[in-house]
């Protein structure tokens, strides 16, 4: 009778000892215990948390609110590199916003469409003409602090 413990053996023990261990390092998630930053936003002047903390209350669900306030920082600064009217302006919002969100806003926040639409006429009014730098800037400094406004904790 052949000794159980050849060479051949001991090999393939050794070969599948190794397999078991690297399948197991291979699906062990690492723990990750710092805690990470999404958006790196200077905080805003109260001049403008006081205009978009009232918006930035209207949403409730973190998830919302996390998504809206990265799509409103990109918004931020893209905005002033725009060489365009405001009705433009208004259209590449609402158009990014419905491709980035879908339908998952649709009817969810009453009066939230409004009140953003409110806040970006108020940096370039309702009259159609192209932006001038001064409007962008604005444009820019609202809805970046209505990003900043989205990520602080309730």
């Amino acid at each position: 009778m052949k000794s159980f413990l050849s060479i051949k053996n001991l090999l393939a023990i050794g070969l599948i000892l190794f397999g078991l261990i690297l399948a197991i390092k291979i699906n062990e998630k690492p723990e990750v215990n710092d805690p990470v930053v999404i958006l790196n936003i200077q905080k805003p002047s109260d001049e403008i948390i006081a205009i978009v903390s009232p918006i930035s209350k209207l949403v409730s669900d973190p998830t919302d609110r996390a998504k809206l306030a990265i799509f409103n920082q990109e918004f931020a600064n893209r905005v002033v590199s725009y060489n365009t009217n405001n009705q433009q302006t208004n259209d590449v919002y609402v158009l990014a916003g419905s491709k980035f969100f879908k339908d998952s806003l649709v009817d969810k926040y009453k009066d939230l469409d409004g009140e953003l639409i409110k806040l970006l006429e108020s940096s370039i009014g309702s009259d159609n003409h192209i932006l001038t730098n001064e409007e962008k800037t604005d444009v820019s400094n609202k809805f970046m602090g209505l990003a900043w406004s989205l990520i602080q904790k309730k």
